[in-house]
């Protein structure tokens, strides 16, 4: 069994981006939430959900 490290590494580094990217998002929308602006706090929010579909998607199909 040989264990392709190039393969893992990438599956690390996409895995370590979508989180940040997420929780970013997240914080932004609260930030936002916070500052009485609605339309980018939503928008923020909007963008988490399409990132965690868009992994679901990967995952199921």
């Amino acid at each position: 069994m040989k264990v392709d490290w190039t393969a893992l590494l990438q599956v690390f580094g996409a895995t370590l981006l979508a989180t940040v990217v997420v929780v970013t998002l997240f914080v932004v929308g609260i930030r936002a939430l916070s500052g009485d602006k609605k339309v980018p706090a939503y928008a923020s929010f909007a963008g988490c959900v399409a990132v965690v579909l868009y992994g679901l998607s990967l995952i199921v199909f």
